[in-house]
């Protein structure tokens, strides 16, 4: 079983952070019973679509290259469909709709739950039918009105947020743990079962944000501003009230985790807890402005690569209490695989026993993509290029360093401390020791090195993304 936590950074929970950020109850209780912390855990991408490709693929970005609103079969088997070819029972249980949209992400899922499956626009808001999401609330001459005279923003956005949050309230509710109590119960008892959990509440926009409207169109309000203004309009994101932010966010995660403990119960009643592996994670985490950034789907930094990671698995399989060394989520399929054919899930340094696919990443520097915010959001192609956040990146792990490498720039920055947070400056490297870091560590000796990463352009293709909800939150 496979939960992701969708949104939720390690920074912001209480047992990967010195006991700063959101408490995690029901996962604590996994710990107390023998799972595994992934101490050093990196999603491969920095949004939805990428990372969850490649947690089911097995597979970097830059492999699967399904890195936008793309339709299609994936690009490469994937471990559900593995698994389902051995006999399971597969089942998709998601709050966030791209996870059921037709990228390929639901192949292998022979039962799928979701308050919405596929995309609609039946939840088009207000603001964007009335004047015209592309034509007036994108446009230039918006964008620089609202440079202009920032608080514009606060009655423009107050009615689209309020929607919003209506939105997430209806997918957030608990009717995918009654559908995960009723497939439960049906499935035949001597047929194993894989099963792949969404849980959005880490995801913007957060409730407890929507106050009165006085509160609204005070400063507080531009807690309420959608991401898209916030990286394209300079000088909004610096008025947000980004404590309170987090404040809201750090609540979601723990009503995130009691779902997990609900899941848990659920398979405790029917006697299936300890004969299951459960691999609990988030596909990329969250920043708020950190670097520029904005929520995800832009930059390198820690606060969207850096997520947290819970294994646990029958009692009498031997494993590790924690891995520190830096593991990929690209990993994932391959202890599947492995714990599926009889094998230890991975080894004390958490190394699969058996690779899926069959060529497994390079375990020693781990990677990630820090794709450009327009590759999930077309509005932003073109705009705010002066920012690294929005031209593609590669960040590197490796013992106790990171660097990034900007495929546009060609810079490369170096964290040689260890210290990656979001206060620690990195050196930029020059000369000799840029070369030394682009061959060593991102394998770049070419233009041909430079195109793995980057790839043709054929990955920029995008079908039309009709779920408005989708559009309501900065998507395009």
């Amino acid at each position: 079983m496979t939960v992701v936590l969708d949104c939720v950074r390690a920074a912001s929970v209480a047992s990967f952070s010195g006991g700063v950020g959101a408490p995690t109850p029901e996962l604590d209780r996994l710990v107390a019973r023998g799972a595994t912390v992934f101490s050093h855990a990196v999603a491969p991408g920095n949004w939805t679509v990428p990372s969850h490709m490649s947690i089911m693929t097995g597979t970097y970005p830059w492999v699967h290259r399904r890195r936008t609103f793309q339709r299609g079969e994936p690009p490469s088997e994937t471990i559900a469909q593995w698994l389902r070819r051995r006999g399971y029972r597969t089942g998709i249980f998601t709050e966030e709709a791209h996870l059921t949209g037709g990228y390929g992400l639901e192949a292998g899922y022979d039962d799928r739950f979701s308050r919405r499956i596929g995309t609609s626009d039946e939840n088009r808001t207000t603001v964007n039918r009335t004047l015209g999401h592309a034509r007036f609330l994108y446009s230039e001459r918006f964008r620089k009105l609202l440079a202009a005279i920032p608080p514009l923003a606060l009655p423009m956005t107050t009615l689209n947020f309020a929607q919003e949050v209506e939105y997430k309230r209806d997918v957030c509710g608990e009717y995918l743990l009654d559908d995960w109590r009723r497939w439960l119960a049906a499935g035949p008892k001597d047929q194993p079962f894989h099963a792949f959990f969404n849980f959005v509440d880490g995801h913007e926009p957060y409730p407890e944000l929507a106050q009165g409207l006085t509160d609204q169109l005070s400063a507080h309000g531009y807690a309420q501003v959608p991401r898209f203004y916030l990286l394209a309009v300079p000088g909004i994101r610096e008025r947000v009230p980004w404590d309170r932010v987090r404040a809201a966010y750090q609540r979601a995660i723990t009503a995130a985790d009691r779902k997990v403990g609900l899941l848990v119960a659920a398979l405790a009643a029917v006697g299936e807890l300890d004969r299951t592996w459960i691999f609990v994670t988030s596909d990329h985490g969250q920043s708020f402005g950190e670097g520029g950034n904005v929520y995800h789907g832009c930059g390198a930094t820690d606060s969207v690569l850096r997520v947290p990671l819970w294994v646990m698995g029958p009692p009498d399989v031997e494993r590790p209490k924690a891995v520190d060394r830096w593991v990929t989520l690209c990993d994932i399929p391959s202890w599947m695989k492995s714990a599926a054919l009889g094998r230890p899930a991975f080894d004390v340094e958490g190394r699969p026993a058996i690779p899926f696919p069959v060529s497994p990443p390079d375990r020693e520097t781990i990677l990630a993509e820090g794709g450009p915010a327009s590759d999930p959001n077309r509005s932003l192609l073109g705009l705010r290029t002066d920012q690294a956040w929005n031209r593609r990146q590669v960040a590197a792990y490796r013992k106790g360093e990171k660097w990034t490498l900007d495929l546009v720039s060609g810079d490369v920055r170096h964290w040689p401390t260890g210290d990656t947070g979001a206060t620690t400056l990195p050196e930029p490297l020059t000369g000799h020791e840029a070369q030394e870091a682009k061959h060593g560590v991102f394998g770049i000796f070419g233009k041909d090195d430079v195109l793995r990463y980057v790839g043709d352009g054929s990955e920029l293709h995008r079908d039309s993304l009709d779920d408005a909800r989708m559009k309501s939150w900065g998507y395009d």
